[in-house]
């Protein structure tokens, strides 16, 4: 499904939005700059066990974490934390931040704010499909993809609760 092409407010049902696979999860766009006038973005997480993203800072935006569903590990600055449903994590531009599922599953809703990094999903999850299965997208390539959107990749993925 595609997204209303409208400033004015809308409703997404469930499973509304534009869907995507991305890098061994799956995505849903909820809102971007065309919806919310470049105020924020929202983006919709599912990912398994050990799915979650490098460590990294945003340049452009500040990034908020709603965790829907299972157990989701967070790192922020040098803390690292544990958070299920109904947490909330705040991740302000320039401070380092990862996730990574430690449940089997795990759904988290993101807020960027403002708008602009939605542009980064869908790139990455363009080139993603490309790969030939088997295969992992190059570190170097998504880093390129993430430099468009202000993001900058500076360590890896940290590792789910043992």
């Amino acid at each position: 499904m595609t997204l209303p092409e409208t400033s004015g407010g809308y409703v997404l049902q469930p499973g509304a939005g534009e869907a995507r696979a991305f890098l061994g999860g799956r995505l849903s766009i909820k809102a971007t700059a065309q919806q919310t006038e470049g105020r924020f973005a929202a983006v919709e997480f599912w990912g398994p066990k050990a799915f979650g993203s490098p460590v990294h800072v945003h340049s452009n935006d500040d990034e908020f974490f709603i965790v829907l569903d299972g157990d989701v590990r967070f790192r922020l600055g040098d803390d690292v934390t544990d958070a299920g449903p109904g947490s909330v994590i705040y991740g302000p531009r320039q401070i380092p931040h990862a996730f990574t599922v430690n449940s089997e599953e795990a759904r988290v809703l993101l807020f960027f704010g403002p708008a602009g990094v939605e542009g980064f999903f869908r790139e990455a999850s363009a080139y993603a499909a490309t790969v030939p299965a088997g295969e992992r997208p190059d570190p170097a390539i998504l880093g390129e993809i993430a430099a468009r959107y202000g993001q900058q990749n500076i360590g890896p993925p940290i590792p789910p609760r043992s």
